[in-house]
Protein backbone atom coordinates (compact mmCIF):
# COMPACT_ATOMS: atom_id res chain seq x y z
CA UNK A 1 0.00 0.00 0.00
CA UNK A 2 1.03 3.31 -0.92
CA UNK A 3 -0.06 5.17 2.18
CA UNK A 4 1.80 2.35 4.61
CA UNK A 5 5.05 4.38 5.06
CA UNK A 6 3.64 7.44 5.54
CA UNK A 7 1.35 5.71 8.58
CA UNK A 8 4.69 3.94 9.75
CA UNK A 9 6.19 7.79 9.72
CA UNK A 10 2.89 9.35 11.47
CA UNK A 11 3.18 6.44 14.35
CA UNK A 12 6.39 7.06 15.35
CA UNK A 13 5.74 10.67 15.63
CA UNK A 14 2.78 10.23 18.02
CA UNK A 15 4.12 7.00 19.65
CA UNK A 16 7.35 8.30 20.74
CA UNK A 17 5.39 10.34 23.59
CA UNK A 18 2.22 8.60 23.74
CA UNK A 19 3.44 5.70 24.65
CA UNK A 20 5.25 6.98 27.61
CA UNK A 21 2.00 8.58 28.71
CA UNK A 22 0.31 5.05 28.09
CA UNK A 23 2.85 3.37 30.51
CA UNK A 24 2.02 5.97 33.09
CA UNK A 25 -1.24 5.61 32.75
CA UNK A 26 -1.87 1.69 32.71
CA UNK A 27 0.60 1.70 35.51
CA UNK A 28 -0.87 3.91 37.90
CA UNK A 29 -4.77 2.53 36.67
CA UNK A 30 -3.66 -0.71 39.04
CA UNK A 31 -3.87 1.57 41.70
CA UNK A 32 -6.00 3.53 40.82
CA UNK A 33 -8.54 0.53 40.79
CA UNK A 34 -8.44 1.05 44.87
CA UNK A 35 -7.09 4.07 45.86
CA UNK A 36 -7.65 7.89 44.53
CA UNK A 37 -6.74 11.53 46.21
CA UNK A 38 -6.89 11.37 50.23
CA UNK A 39 -10.37 12.44 51.04
CA UNK A 40 -12.05 12.65 54.50
CA UNK A 41 -14.79 10.55 53.92
CA UNK A 42 -18.71 10.71 54.98
CA UNK A 43 -18.55 7.65 56.84
CA UNK A 44 -15.25 9.08 58.56
CA UNK A 45 -16.65 12.55 59.47
CA UNK A 46 -20.02 10.93 60.49
CA UNK A 47 -17.85 8.67 62.86
CA UNK A 48 -16.01 11.72 64.29
CA UNK A 49 -19.08 13.59 65.42
CA UNK A 50 -20.09 13.50 68.86
CA UNK A 51 -23.63 12.58 69.50
CA UNK A 52 -25.90 15.44 68.64
CA UNK A 53 -26.72 17.25 71.62
CA UNK A 54 -30.21 18.75 71.20
CA UNK A 55 -30.92 19.57 75.00
CA UNK A 56 -28.58 22.65 74.24
CA UNK A 57 -30.85 24.17 71.02
CA UNK A 58 -32.30 27.63 72.06
CA UNK A 59 -33.29 28.86 68.72
CA UNK A 60 -35.27 26.96 65.81
CA UNK A 61 -34.30 26.86 62.18
CA UNK A 62 -36.07 30.20 60.84
CA UNK A 63 -34.06 31.96 63.37
CA UNK A 64 -30.85 30.56 62.50
CA UNK A 65 -31.83 31.72 59.05
CA UNK A 66 -32.95 34.88 59.94
CA UNK A 67 -29.63 35.14 62.16
CA UNK A 68 -27.72 33.97 58.94
CA UNK A 69 -29.39 36.53 56.70
CA UNK A 70 -30.30 33.82 54.19
CA UNK A 71 -33.89 34.35 53.26
CA UNK A 72 -34.30 31.65 51.56
CA UNK A 73 -31.84 28.91 52.42
CA UNK A 74 -31.21 25.39 49.81
CA UNK A 75 -30.83 23.52 53.06
CA UNK A 76 -30.32 22.97 56.59
CA UNK A 77 -28.94 20.91 58.69
CA UNK A 78 -28.14 20.62 62.27
CA UNK A 79 -25.28 19.18 63.29
CA UNK A 80 -22.16 19.89 65.87
CA UNK A 81 -18.86 22.13 65.89
CA UNK A 82 -16.66 22.44 69.13
CA UNK A 83 -19.18 19.86 70.87
CA UNK A 84 -22.12 22.54 70.37
CA UNK A 85 -25.38 22.06 67.92
CA UNK A 86 -24.98 24.08 65.22
CA UNK A 87 -27.54 25.07 61.99
CA UNK A 88 -25.67 24.75 58.60
CA UNK A 89 -27.44 26.89 56.47
CA UNK A 90 -26.85 25.67 52.72
CA UNK A 91 -26.66 26.91 49.42
CA UNK A 92 -26.24 24.54 46.24
CA UNK A 93 -25.08 22.17 48.38
CA UNK A 94 -22.44 23.93 50.14
CA UNK A 95 -22.12 26.08 53.53
CA UNK A 96 -23.54 29.43 53.02
CA UNK A 97 -23.20 30.07 57.13
CA UNK A 98 -22.75 28.44 60.32
CA UNK A 99 -24.76 29.43 63.50
CA UNK A 100 -24.84 28.07 66.53
CA UNK A 101 -28.05 26.29 67.94
CA UNK A 102 -27.39 27.35 71.23
CA UNK A 103 -26.84 31.25 71.91
CA UNK A 104 -27.76 32.13 68.04
CA UNK A 105 -24.45 33.18 66.83
CA UNK A 106 -23.92 33.10 63.17
CA UNK A 107 -20.01 32.52 61.52
CA UNK A 108 -18.32 32.63 58.73
CA UNK A 109 -14.61 32.92 59.45
CA UNK A 110 -12.99 30.73 62.14
CA UNK A 111 -10.11 31.96 63.59
CA UNK A 112 -7.63 29.00 64.23
CA UNK A 113 -7.42 29.62 68.04
CA UNK A 114 -11.45 28.73 67.51
CA UNK A 115 -11.01 26.43 64.43
CA UNK A 116 -8.87 24.53 66.33
CA UNK A 117 -11.16 22.76 69.03
CA UNK A 118 -12.15 20.58 65.75
CA UNK A 119 -8.87 19.03 65.94
CA UNK A 120 -9.60 16.80 68.93
CA UNK A 121 -12.09 14.02 67.89
CA UNK A 122 -9.35 13.24 65.09
CA UNK A 123 -6.55 12.94 67.93
CA UNK A 124 -6.18 9.02 68.55
CA UNK A 125 -4.63 7.89 71.85
CA UNK A 126 -1.67 7.09 70.52
CA UNK A 127 -1.24 10.89 69.01
CA UNK A 128 1.36 12.73 71.42
CA UNK A 129 0.65 15.85 70.10
CA UNK A 130 -0.07 18.52 66.82
CA UNK A 131 1.33 21.22 64.87
CA UNK A 132 0.00 24.12 63.16
CA UNK A 133 1.75 23.81 59.69
CA UNK A 134 0.84 26.65 57.92
CA UNK A 135 -2.34 28.58 56.63
CA UNK A 136 -3.19 27.90 53.19
CA UNK A 137 -4.77 30.64 51.07
CA UNK A 138 -3.43 29.00 47.94
CA UNK A 139 -3.99 25.20 46.50
CA UNK A 140 -1.59 22.92 47.85
CA UNK A 141 -1.10 19.59 46.12
CA UNK A 142 -4.21 18.07 48.10
CA UNK A 143 -6.33 20.81 48.18
CA UNK A 144 -6.89 21.44 44.25
CA UNK A 145 -10.44 20.34 43.89
CA UNK A 146 -12.76 23.42 43.92
CA UNK A 147 -15.25 22.41 46.56
CA UNK A 148 -12.34 22.31 49.17
CA UNK A 149 -10.87 25.58 47.75
CA UNK A 150 -13.87 27.23 48.30
CA UNK A 151 -13.66 26.76 51.59
CA UNK A 152 -10.23 28.84 52.10
CA UNK A 153 -8.46 29.69 53.78
CA UNK A 154 -7.22 26.56 55.05
CA UNK A 155 -5.49 25.74 58.32
CA UNK A 156 -2.52 22.62 58.07
CA UNK A 157 -2.11 20.74 60.71
CA UNK A 158 -0.01 17.30 61.52
CA UNK A 159 -0.70 14.87 63.73
CA UNK A 160 1.97 13.33 65.83
CA UNK A 161 0.53 9.73 65.59
CA UNK A 162 3.29 7.40 63.94
CA UNK A 163 0.74 7.66 60.46
CA UNK A 164 1.93 11.07 58.94
CA UNK A 165 -1.77 12.25 59.40
CA UNK A 166 -2.39 15.40 58.29
CA UNK A 167 -5.62 17.82 58.58
CA UNK A 168 -7.25 20.46 56.70
CA UNK A 169 -9.62 22.59 58.79
CA UNK A 170 -11.36 25.18 56.82
CA UNK A 171 -11.29 28.91 58.38
CA UNK A 172 -15.26 29.59 56.80
CA UNK A 173 -16.72 26.24 58.63
CA UNK A 174 -14.46 25.60 61.49
CA UNK A 175 -14.92 21.97 60.47
CA UNK A 176 -12.00 19.38 59.33
CA UNK A 177 -12.63 19.11 55.80
CA UNK A 178 -9.68 16.83 54.33
CA UNK A 179 -7.76 13.81 55.98
CA UNK A 180 -4.48 12.89 54.59
CA UNK A 181 -1.70 10.36 55.73
CA UNK A 182 0.93 8.87 54.68
CA UNK A 183 -0.14 6.27 53.20
CA UNK A 184 -2.91 8.24 51.21
CA UNK A 185 -0.08 10.40 50.23
CA UNK A 186 2.14 8.17 48.68
CA UNK A 187 -0.81 5.56 46.88
CA UNK A 188 -2.33 9.30 44.99
CA UNK A 189 1.66 9.99 44.09
CA UNK A 190 1.37 6.30 42.70
CA UNK A 191 -1.99 6.43 40.98
CA UNK A 192 -4.36 9.66 40.85
CA UNK A 193 -1.46 12.38 40.39
CA UNK A 194 0.53 10.33 37.43
CA UNK A 195 -3.01 9.14 35.93
CA UNK A 196 -4.65 12.82 36.07
CA UNK A 197 -1.57 14.72 35.41
CA UNK A 198 -2.38 15.78 38.83
CA UNK A 199 0.51 18.11 39.93
CA UNK A 200 0.06 21.28 41.46
CA UNK A 201 1.87 23.81 39.22
CA UNK A 202 -0.41 22.40 36.63
CA UNK A 203 -3.84 21.83 37.98
CA UNK A 204 -4.02 25.16 39.74
CA UNK A 205 -4.60 26.52 36.04
CA UNK A 206 -7.79 24.73 35.68
CA UNK A 207 -8.95 25.41 31.68
CA UNK A 208 -4.92 24.86 30.82
CA UNK A 209 -4.86 21.37 32.42
CA UNK A 210 -8.00 20.57 31.12
CA UNK A 211 -7.19 21.36 27.59
CA UNK A 212 -3.28 19.63 28.33
CA UNK A 213 -4.75 16.10 28.87
CA UNK A 214 -7.22 16.57 25.97
CA UNK A 215 -4.89 17.40 23.50
CA UNK A 216 -2.38 14.63 25.20
CA UNK A 217 -5.15 11.72 25.23
CA UNK A 218 -6.28 12.75 21.56
CA UNK A 219 -2.73 12.38 19.78
CA UNK A 220 -2.61 9.19 21.66
CA UNK A 221 -5.72 8.58 20.38
CA UNK A 222 -4.57 8.81 16.61
CA UNK A 223 -1.58 7.09 17.62
CA UNK A 224 -3.85 3.91 18.62
CA UNK A 225 -5.73 4.02 15.02
CA UNK A 226 -2.47 4.43 13.55
CA UNK A 227 -1.58 1.76 15.15
CA UNK A 228 -4.29 -0.53 14.79
CA UNK A 229 -4.48 0.38 10.75
CA UNK A 230 -0.82 -0.86 10.67
CA UNK A 231 -0.81 -3.77 13.01
CA UNK A 232 -3.71 -4.94 10.68
CA UNK A 233 -2.14 -4.82 7.46
CA UNK A 234 1.21 -5.98 8.38
CA UNK A 235 -0.49 -9.08 10.35
CA UNK A 236 -0.34 -12.29 7.85
CA UNK A 237 -2.95 -15.43 8.36
CA UNK A 238 -1.03 -17.42 5.82
CA UNK A 239 1.72 -16.79 8.18
CA UNK A 240 3.81 -15.17 5.18
CA UNK A 241 6.84 -13.66 6.95
CA UNK A 242 10.12 -15.68 7.77
CA UNK A 243 12.07 -14.07 10.57
CA UNK A 244 15.34 -15.36 12.44
CA UNK A 245 14.23 -18.80 14.73
CA UNK A 246 10.70 -19.19 12.92
CA UNK A 247 10.39 -20.54 9.70
CA UNK A 248 6.39 -19.38 9.07
CA UNK A 249 5.11 -16.34 11.26
CA UNK A 250 2.26 -14.04 10.84
CA UNK A 251 4.15 -10.94 12.21
CA UNK A 252 7.36 -9.82 10.41
CA UNK A 253 8.84 -8.42 13.58
CA UNK A 254 11.40 -9.66 16.16
CA UNK A 255 12.70 -8.55 20.05
CA UNK A 256 10.29 -5.62 21.24
CA UNK A 257 8.38 -4.76 17.97
CA UNK A 258 7.20 -8.26 17.94
CA UNK A 259 5.62 -7.87 21.23
CA UNK A 260 4.24 -4.42 20.20
CA UNK A 261 2.73 -6.23 16.98
CA UNK A 262 1.17 -9.21 18.77
CA UNK A 263 -0.20 -7.28 22.01
CA UNK A 264 -1.51 -3.90 19.82
CA UNK A 265 -3.64 -7.16 17.56
CA UNK A 266 -4.63 -8.35 20.77
CA UNK A 267 -4.87 -4.93 23.14
CA UNK A 268 -5.08 -2.18 20.65
CA UNK A 269 -8.76 -1.46 20.69
CA UNK A 270 -8.62 -1.64 24.13
CA UNK A 271 -6.23 1.13 24.58
CA UNK A 272 -7.94 3.26 21.86
CA UNK A 273 -11.05 3.23 23.75
CA UNK A 274 -9.70 3.43 27.22
CA UNK A 275 -7.20 6.70 26.23
CA UNK A 276 -10.44 8.17 24.11
CA UNK A 277 -13.04 7.50 27.03
CA UNK A 278 -10.22 9.24 29.44
CA UNK A 279 -10.13 12.22 27.23
CA UNK A 280 -13.83 12.31 27.08
CA UNK A 281 -14.34 12.26 30.95
CA UNK A 282 -13.13 16.14 30.57
CA UNK A 283 -15.93 17.05 28.40
CA UNK A 284 -14.55 18.35 25.35
CA UNK A 285 -17.88 18.54 24.02
CA UNK A 286 -20.94 19.70 25.91
CA UNK A 287 -22.60 16.88 27.90
CA UNK A 288 -25.78 17.39 29.94
CA UNK A 289 -25.50 17.57 33.77
CA UNK A 290 -27.15 14.26 35.52
CA UNK A 291 -27.44 16.71 38.98
CA UNK A 292 -31.17 17.33 38.75
CA UNK A 293 -31.83 21.08 38.45
CA UNK A 294 -32.91 23.47 40.75
CA UNK A 295 -36.50 24.02 39.51
CA UNK A 296 -36.65 20.49 39.39
CA UNK A 297 -35.80 19.88 42.62
CA UNK A 298 -38.54 23.05 43.59
CA UNK A 299 -41.32 20.05 42.09
CA UNK A 300 -40.68 18.04 44.98
CA UNK A 301 -40.21 20.25 47.02
CA UNK A 302 -43.47 22.20 46.81
CA UNK A 303 -41.61 25.18 46.02
CA UNK A 304 -38.53 26.79 48.28
CA UNK A 305 -37.67 25.72 51.24
CA UNK A 306 -39.60 27.53 54.40
CA UNK A 307 -37.82 27.50 57.39
CA UNK A 308 -40.41 28.33 59.05
CA UNK A 309 -42.55 25.29 59.00
CA UNK A 310 -40.41 23.39 60.64
CA UNK A 311 -41.66 22.99 64.58
CA UNK A 312 -40.70 20.10 65.93
CA UNK A 313 -38.16 20.66 68.54
CA UNK A 314 -34.88 18.72 67.55
CA UNK A 315 -35.64 17.08 71.67
CA UNK A 316 -38.66 15.51 70.84
CA UNK A 317 -36.88 14.18 67.47
CA UNK A 318 -34.52 12.41 69.98
CA UNK A 319 -37.39 11.33 72.36
CA UNK A 320 -38.74 10.02 69.45
CA UNK A 321 -35.94 7.56 68.26
CA UNK A 322 -35.31 3.77 69.65
CA UNK A 323 -32.21 4.22 72.08
CA UNK A 324 -30.02 2.30 70.02
CA UNK A 325 -29.71 4.87 67.37
CA UNK A 326 -27.42 7.91 68.53
CA UNK A 327 -27.95 10.82 66.45
CA UNK A 328 -25.32 12.52 64.76
CA UNK A 329 -26.85 15.07 62.54
CA UNK A 330 -30.57 16.29 61.20
CA UNK A 331 -31.36 17.45 58.22
CA UNK A 332 -34.53 19.54 58.17
CA UNK A 333 -36.16 18.31 54.37
CA UNK A 334 -39.41 19.93 52.48
CA UNK A 335 -41.88 17.61 50.20
CA UNK A 336 -45.00 18.40 48.59
CA UNK A 337 -44.60 21.92 50.85
CA UNK A 338 -44.59 19.43 54.42
CA UNK A 339 -41.55 19.70 56.74
CA UNK A 340 -39.87 16.17 57.39
CA UNK A 341 -36.62 15.10 59.70
CA UNK A 342 -34.13 13.02 58.83
CA UNK A 343 -32.19 11.99 61.53
CA UNK A 344 -28.60 10.33 60.67
CA UNK A 345 -26.63 8.07 62.79
CA UNK A 346 -22.49 7.27 62.65
CA UNK A 347 -22.98 4.57 60.03
CA UNK A 348 -24.75 6.94 57.88
CA UNK A 349 -28.07 5.29 58.19
CA UNK A 350 -30.82 7.41 59.30
CA UNK A 351 -34.93 7.56 59.82
CA UNK A 352 -37.27 10.21 58.03
CA UNK A 353 -39.92 11.70 60.09
CA UNK A 354 -42.72 13.52 59.30
CA UNK A 355 -43.74 16.68 61.61
CA UNK A 356 -45.71 14.67 63.93
CA UNK A 357 -42.33 12.62 65.02
CA UNK A 358 -43.70 9.74 63.18
CA UNK A 359 -41.74 7.63 61.09
CA UNK A 360 -43.00 8.82 57.58
CA UNK A 361 -44.26 6.09 54.90
CA UNK A 362 -43.08 6.14 51.35
CA UNK A 363 -44.46 8.90 49.30
CA UNK A 364 -47.62 8.12 46.85
CA UNK A 365 -46.58 7.14 42.79
CA UNK A 366 -49.47 9.76 42.20
CA UNK A 367 -47.37 12.41 43.92
CA UNK A 368 -44.20 11.53 42.67
CA UNK A 369 -44.97 10.95 39.15
CA UNK A 370 -47.32 14.41 39.06
CA UNK A 371 -43.70 15.94 40.48
CA UNK A 372 -41.80 14.40 37.50
CA UNK A 373 -44.15 15.52 35.02
CA UNK A 374 -44.43 18.85 36.25
CA UNK A 375 -40.25 19.00 36.43
CA UNK A 376 -40.37 17.84 32.37
CA UNK A 377 -42.64 20.46 30.88
CA UNK A 378 -42.14 19.68 27.11
CA UNK A 379 -42.15 16.16 27.03
CA UNK A 380 -45.10 13.14 28.17
CA UNK A 381 -44.47 10.01 30.48
CA UNK A 382 -43.48 7.12 28.43
CA UNK A 383 -43.41 5.09 31.55
CA UNK A 384 -42.96 4.95 34.88
CA UNK A 385 -41.75 1.49 37.41
CA UNK A 386 -40.27 1.01 40.81
CA UNK A 387 -36.72 -0.43 40.53
CA UNK A 388 -35.52 -2.62 43.59
CA UNK A 389 -32.10 -2.83 42.36
CA UNK A 390 -29.65 -0.57 40.17
CA UNK A 391 -29.66 -0.16 36.68
CA UNK A 392 -27.06 0.95 34.03
CA UNK A 393 -27.65 4.47 34.65
CA UNK A 394 -28.66 4.44 38.28
CA UNK A 395 -25.92 2.67 40.66
CA UNK A 396 -23.58 2.84 42.87
CA UNK A 397 -20.22 1.14 43.46
CA UNK A 398 -20.55 1.28 47.12
CA UNK A 399 -24.54 0.90 47.03
CA UNK A 400 -24.74 3.85 48.91
CA UNK A 401 -27.52 5.12 46.68
CA UNK A 402 -31.18 4.81 48.64
CA UNK A 403 -32.39 1.74 46.87
CA UNK A 404 -35.72 0.93 45.76
CA UNK A 405 -36.13 4.08 43.41
CA UNK A 406 -38.72 5.15 41.28
CA UNK A 407 -37.61 5.70 37.52
CA UNK A 408 -39.49 7.61 35.28
CA UNK A 409 -39.36 8.19 31.35
CA UNK A 410 -39.88 11.00 29.31
CA UNK A 411 -40.54 11.50 25.26
CA UNK A 412 -39.38 14.92 25.38
CA UNK A 413 -36.79 16.18 22.61
CA UNK A 414 -33.40 15.34 25.13
CA UNK A 415 -35.73 11.57 26.21
CA UNK A 416 -35.31 12.47 29.87
CA UNK A 417 -35.20 9.68 32.62
CA UNK A 418 -36.00 10.93 36.29
CA UNK A 419 -34.67 8.61 39.49
CA UNK A 420 -36.75 9.66 42.16
CA UNK A 421 -35.92 8.39 45.98
CA UNK A 422 -40.10 7.40 47.13
CA UNK A 423 -38.75 7.03 50.53
CA UNK A 424 -37.94 10.74 50.67
CA UNK A 425 -39.26 12.26 48.06
CA UNK A 426 -35.53 13.42 46.77
CA UNK A 427 -35.39 13.50 42.60
CA UNK A 428 -32.26 11.77 42.83
CA UNK A 429 -30.61 11.79 39.21
CA UNK A 430 -31.67 12.83 35.68
CA UNK A 431 -30.25 11.49 32.73
CA UNK A 432 -31.02 12.80 29.16
CA UNK A 433 -30.14 11.09 25.84
CA UNK A 434 -26.47 13.03 26.05
CA UNK A 435 -25.38 12.07 29.52
CA UNK A 436 -26.42 8.04 28.88
CA UNK A 437 -24.50 8.09 25.80
CA UNK A 438 -21.47 9.92 28.20
CA UNK A 439 -22.22 7.18 30.89
CA UNK A 440 -21.43 4.45 28.21
CA UNK A 441 -18.44 5.99 26.10
CA UNK A 442 -17.06 7.40 29.51
CA UNK A 443 -18.23 4.98 32.02
CA UNK A 444 -18.35 2.05 30.40
CA UNK A 445 -15.14 2.18 28.77
CA UNK A 446 -12.90 3.59 30.88
CA UNK A 447 -14.09 1.83 34.07
CA UNK A 448 -15.72 -1.31 32.76
CA UNK A 449 -18.64 -0.09 34.64
CA UNK A 450 -21.25 -2.18 32.42
CA UNK A 451 -23.98 -4.46 34.24
CA UNK A 452 -23.21 -7.34 33.73
CA UNK A 453 -19.71 -6.84 35.59
CA UNK A 454 -19.29 -4.30 37.88
CA UNK A 455 -21.26 -5.91 40.34
CA UNK A 456 -19.60 -8.98 40.15
CA UNK A 457 -15.74 -8.72 41.93
CA UNK A 458 -13.35 -10.31 41.93
CA UNK A 459 -14.11 -11.15 38.31
CA UNK A 460 -13.95 -6.88 37.18
CA UNK A 461 -10.81 -6.44 39.12
CA UNK A 462 -9.12 -9.34 36.77
CA UNK A 463 -10.81 -8.63 33.57
CA UNK A 464 -9.65 -4.96 34.50
CA UNK A 465 -5.77 -6.02 35.61
CA UNK A 466 -5.75 -8.64 32.33
CA UNK A 467 -6.56 -5.50 29.63
CA UNK A 468 -4.46 -3.04 31.63
CA UNK A 469 -1.55 -5.49 31.79
CA UNK A 470 -2.42 -5.78 27.84
CA UNK A 471 -2.27 -2.49 27.87
CA UNK A 472 0.92 -1.92 29.25
CA UNK A 473 2.93 -4.62 27.29
CA UNK A 474 1.93 -2.41 24.25
CA UNK A 475 2.81 1.15 26.10
CA UNK A 476 6.17 -0.64 27.51
CA UNK A 477 6.88 -2.04 24.13
CA UNK A 478 6.80 1.18 22.20
CA UNK A 479 8.58 2.80 24.92
CA UNK A 480 11.54 0.47 24.00
CA UNK A 481 11.07 0.48 20.21
CA UNK A 482 11.58 4.41 20.82
CA UNK A 483 14.35 4.33 22.88
CA UNK A 484 16.38 1.53 20.11
CA UNK A 485 15.28 3.75 17.37
CA UNK A 486 16.64 7.15 19.27
CA UNK A 487 19.67 5.24 20.68
CA UNK A 488 20.70 4.32 16.46
CA UNK A 489 19.91 7.19 15.25
CA UNK A 490 22.41 9.06 17.78
CA UNK A 491 25.01 6.21 17.40
CA UNK A 492 24.85 6.81 13.47
CA UNK A 493 25.15 10.88 13.93
CA UNK A 494 27.88 10.29 15.85
CA UNK A 495 29.88 8.11 13.13
CA UNK A 496 28.46 10.80 10.46
CA UNK A 497 25.69 8.58 9.28
CA UNK A 498 22.78 10.21 7.22
CA UNK A 499 20.65 8.09 8.53
CA UNK A 500 16.84 9.74 9.43
CA UNK A 501 15.50 8.98 12.86
CA UNK A 502 11.93 8.63 11.84
CA UNK A 503 12.77 5.76 8.79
Amino acid sequence: MKIQPQLIVWHRVFGLVSCLFFSMWFLSAFVMMYARMPELTARERMERLPPLDTSRVRITPAQAAERAGVRQPGGLVLSSLFGRPVYRILNRGSIAATVFADDGRSELDFAWPEAAASIRPYLPSSSTGWRLLQVLNEPDQWTLSGEIQALDPLYKVAIDDGHGTVLYISGTTGDVVLKTTARTRALAWAGAIPHWIYLRAIRKHAEGWRQLVIWIAAAGCVTSILGIVLGLVRFSPSKRYRVAGVSASASPYQGAKRWHHWAGLIFGVFTFTWVLSGMLSLDPFPVSPTDPADKQIAYFRGGNLVASAFQFKPTQISQTLVSSLIVKEITFSQVDGKPFYEAAETTGNSVFLNDRGELAQPFPASFLVDAARRAVPNGRIVDSSQLPGYDSYYYDRDRLSPLPVLRVRFDDPAATWLYIDPVRGVLMARFDRSARFDRWVYHGLHSLDFPFLWPYRPWWDLVVIVLCTGGLVVSVSGVVIGYQRLRSYVTSKGQGSRVHFLH
